[in-house]
């Protein structure tokens, strides 16, 4: 296990720290790319943890429009909303990339948590977080132009970037499509006209920031 959670993530030091026995509990699972991991209204016993990879977690509706709600990297987890109830996931998983996750079932999940402060309070930390973005999200979905969400997505995804001294932005309109619930022909058209007026450059799925100021007052000039 220890050579497994090698990187430095938040959750995979707590999960070190527990005890032999649970840490004895966890079994890992490997997937390709494309591969589904969880089905939407389906029930998985399991708390799972991202070990390495990217998921796509995201609903499709009846008529066959998909909503993504978020895309999960190496140190997040899933399941942990339905576990307790045995509920079936609202959403489907998919990986976006070849992924490595681990999971405990529900009954040593439980017994962690009894067991160990350090993991109930982390977890109970980012539930209310993810909670707080996921309002936060669906207030600006309901209140904001696409053109104002496209703009912040793109400010929040170059200052996320720069941090790592990455100077481009890799996104897939494809995923912009469903993030938004939008077609794509509406993404491009807001993509054309920011990058008309000089704010960024589009080569296919890579975007650069060429004006990072201009593009946020783009979006606040969107706002309200």
């Amino acid at each position: 296990m220890r050579n497994l959670l090698a990187t430095d993530q938040p959750i995979f030091k707590i999960i070190l720290d527990s005890s032999a026995e649970i840490q004895s509990k966890w079994e890992v699972l490997r997937f390709e790319c494309e591969e589904v991991i969880c089905k939407h209204n389906e029930v998985y016993d399991y708390f799972s943890v991202i070990v390495n990879g990217s998921v796509n977690i995201y609903h499709t509706s009846e008529k066959g429009k998909t909503y993504s709600q978020s895309v999960y990297n190496a140190g997040r987890f899933f399941g942990e909303m339905e576990i307790f109830d045995s509920a079936p996931y609202v959403c489907e998983i998919k990986a976006m990339t070849p992924v490595t996750m681990i999971r405990l079932h529900r009954r040593y999940f439980e017994k962690w948590l009894e067991q160990d402060n350090q993991a109930t309070l982390y977890i109970l930390k980012s539930l209310c977080s993810a909670s707080y973005k996921l309002s936060k999200k669906a207030i600006e979905d309901t209140l904001y132009s696409l053109k104002f969400r496209v703009c912040d997505y793109l400010i929040q995804s170059y200052h996320s970037r720069r941090k790592k001294n990455f100077k481009k932005v890799y996104i897939s309109k494809e995923h912009l499509s469903e993030q938004f619930v939008v077609t794509r022909r509406s993404i491009n058209r807001i993509l054309k006209d920011i990058h008309d007026k000089g704010h960024i450059r589009v080569e296919r799925d890579k975007i650069e920031i060429i004006d990072i100021e201009a593009l946020i007052e783009e979006r606040e000039g969107e706002r309200y």
